[in-house]
Formats: structure tokens, C-alpha cells, sequence
């Protein structure tokens, strides 16, 4: 099962990123570079679990060596074409939009609970091979995270594709509304697989999303952005044998995984925010819809995985996050300056004590929650 995730996984990387390519460009270079600088047991754990997320996941996200390659741990806007919004070019703005995001988010109250749970929809972007339009590969994410245990359980669901926009499903609908596509040797259908995988702790996969972070350390991050980028390059400086400037990426794309989907006290949210609100070239998107019609505001974020931004999206009146985007920067590899590539969408993030419906790894699956359906019912706190 972790070898069928790897390669839908691998299906859904950019050109520029094929291992196949006979010239790999700088981009891929300096992308494997920074993967390559981490330890071999991380980088397995984090291939098996995360698309793209160019932004979130950051420490963003299925594996880290996965999410870079894709790009997935951005986080970000939402744009009902390929585009996106065009970029504000007020001086600071995108900074400010972080910092009113992390002052409602602070007032948020504090939850409780056994679990955190987080369900994520993710889909990448693939042009159909010889024919005009883009399909959306969709992809559920399921999480139940024991922080402090230092514990966490996940589930993969194939959604099925589907044109990406109402453009790209008008020309669909004109070929005569294929259910089923092959791309580069992997074969998508509109159906889907249904569950892909489940794993839980101890099990022969143990995937993780939490990177970096070990999750009993959360309790005694600071809240204050200084002393939380100070505290964040610590941890990473004594794990990792890297140059400065990787450092930093690092702390980085931990700081947006604390932003957005692990559970984080909302002083602890803030203080994340805060730290990517002083990152340079942080930008604003203005009010934007995402994927499933909710509206917020965004800001985009260069990334330090590639020719790609890292966006952000919030929720106006709570300043919770909604979801993440990746957008290409520049003209290249198959890809247009402001085209989107992948994109998550946050359907579900609350504290629980509803367990997860598994206790062992997919080969022996047990009970299960069937796709779209939220295995707890309990309001969101």
C-alpha cells in the first residue's frame, strides 16, 4: 500500500522534478539538495505521507521529501481559475494581514481533548496529454494526533479526478466526459480507489506528517515570535548538519505546520504567524474563495523549495487556517508564471475523544469510515 501512495505520489511532481529527466535542472538540484540534507529514516517517514504541498508542511502537508518535490506545504489562496489573484504590491500588506490573523487567532479558545483531528483534502493539477483541459487527482487525508504521546494515526482516501475548473469541464464534457485518464503511466478514474491506506502507531509504515517537531515538545514552545524562530532554530541546528540559509528553510516550514494543521495552542498559532509575518517578501492576495466557496484572506510567501510561492489562507473572523495552494513564480518546465499546481483544502481541524477507527496498519484494516464521512460527529472546540 505505501508503494501504490509513493506512486500516485511520484504521478503528480511537477516535469521538472522527473528522475528520469537527462539534465536535472537547478531547481531539482538545490529541491534534493535540501531533502538529501536530512536524515535517511526521516526522509523515508515523510515519503510515504504528504503530496504538496509547496507550502504546508511545511514540515506541509505527504513526506517532506515528497512535499518538497510537489511543493506542498504552501498554504494559501484560492482562485476559481489556473491562475490566481494578482499579487498586491502594497509595501507590508501581506505582513499586516498575518498579524490581524494571529490577533483574532489568539482569542480563539483553548480546546481539549485525546486527539487532535485534522481531514484534509489535497488534489494536483494535470494537464490531459493531447487535449485542451486539467484534471484535478483528489486525495482525503485523515489525522488523529495524541501529542502527548507522541503518537499519531493517518488515513489516505483516492477521491477520484475531476476537471480542474468549470472551463476545463466544459471542454471535458465536449470530449465526451472520460471517466478514467493515464498520465505518464498511472491510470486515474473519475470513481476513484477508495482507501488507499491506514496506519497507526507501531505498525510496519508509521507514516508521519510532524517532521521535524516531535510532538511532546509543543507544550514548552514559546509564544512569543523571537523567542519561538530562536527556540525552532535550536531544535533543528542540533538535528540536522546543514548550511545556514537550509536551517532557516526549516524553521520555516515548521513554523507553517504550526500555523496550520498540528495542534497548537492559539498563543502558539499566533506566535507562528507572527514568525512568517517577518519573513521577506511576504506578500498580501486580498479577500479570495477556496475551494469548497469559503471565503477569506490570503498572503503568499516565496518558497525555499523551488520556482513556486507558498500561500495562506485564514478565515477573516477567526483567523484559522483553510487550506494551502501552490503557484509556479516563473515561466518553465512545462508551466506558466502564476499557474496553479496543487492545492489543500482544510475540511476539518477540532479536538475529540472519538478514537480513531483503526488500531493496526492496512493489512488488517478492521473497520472503517467511508470517504467523506467524519468519523466523530462532536462539534468543533
Amino acid at each position: 500500500m505505501t508503494n501504490d501512495i509513493l506512486h500516485r505520489l511520484a504521478a503528480a511532481r511537477p516535469a521538472h522534478l522527473d528522475p528520469d529527466s537527462p539534465t536535472p535542472s537547478p531547481v531539482r538540484e538545490e529541491e534534493l539538495a535540501t531533502v538529501m540534507a536530512r536524515p535517511r529514516a526521516t526522509r523515508t517517514a515523510r515519503a510515504t505521507t504528504r503530496q504538496r504541498r509547496a507550502g504546508r508542511p511545511l514540515v506541509s502537508g505527504l513526506a517532506l521529501a515528497t512535499a518538497t518535490a510537489v511543493a506542498a506545504v504552501v498554504i494559501t489562496n484560492i482562485a476559481p481559475d489556473k491562475t490566481g489573484p494578482a499579487p498586491s504590491t502594497t509595501p507590508g500588506s501581506g505582513s499586516r494581514i498575518l498579524l490581524a490573523a494571529a490577533s483574532h487567532v489568539e482569542q480563539q479558545p483553548v480546546g481539549s481533548g485525546t486527539y487532535w483531528y485534522v481531514e484534509e483534502h489535497l488534489a494536483s493539477l494535470r494537464e490531459v496529454p493531447g487535449k485542451n483541459y486539467t484534471i484535478a487527482t483528489r486525495t482525503e487525508q485523515r489525522y488523529w494526533t495524541a501529542a502527548a504521546k507522541n503518537k499519531q494515526w493517518s488515513q489516505f482516501m483516492d477521491l477520484g479526478a475531476r476537471p480542474a475548473t468549470k472551463a476545463d469541464e466544459t471542454v471535458w464534457k465536449a470530449e465526451g466526459s472520460p471517466k478514467s485518464w493515464n498520465l505518464k503511466g498511472e491510470t486515474f478514474t473519475y470513481a476513484g480507489k477508495g482507501e488507499i491506506q491506514h496506519d497507526a502507531p507501531g505498525g510496519t509504515a508509521d507514516n508521519t506528517t510532524m517532521g521535524d517537531l516531535p510532538l511532546r515538545l509543543l507544550d514548552t514552545l514559546p509564544t512569543d515570535e523571537k523567542a519561538l524562530r530562536k527556540r525552532l532554530l535550536a531544535l533543528v541546528d542540533k538535528d540536522y548538519n546543514a548550511p545556514q540559509n537550509v536551517l532557516d528553510r526549516i524553521v520555516v516550514d515548521t513554523a507553517v505546520q504550526l500555523a496550520t494543521t498540528l495542534p497548537s495552542t492559539p498563543a502558539l498559532r499566533a506566535a507562528a504567524y507572527r514568525l512568517l509575518a517577518a519573513e521577506p517578501g511576504v506578500r498580501s492576495l486580498g479577500d479570495v474563495e477556496d475551494h469548497t466557496g469559503r471565503t477569506g484572506y490570503a498572503v503568499a510567501l516565496p518558497s525555499p523549495h523551488g520556482p513556486v510561492e507558498l500561500r495562506l489562507i485564514f478565515d477573516k473572523s477567526t483567523g484559522m487556517p483553510l487550506g494551502t495552494e501552490t503557484a509556479a513564480t516563473r515561466d518553465g518546465d512545462g508551466v506558466s508564471k502564476g499557474e496553479l499546481q496543487d492545492y489543500t483544502t482544510i475540511t476539518s481541524m477540532k479536538w475529540t475523544e472519538k478514537a480513531p477507527p483503526f488500531d493496526t496498519d492496512t493489512e488488517d484494516p478492521g473497520p472503517m469510515t467511508p470517504p467523506g464521512e467524519e468519523p466523530d460527529a462532536e462539534p468543533a472546540r
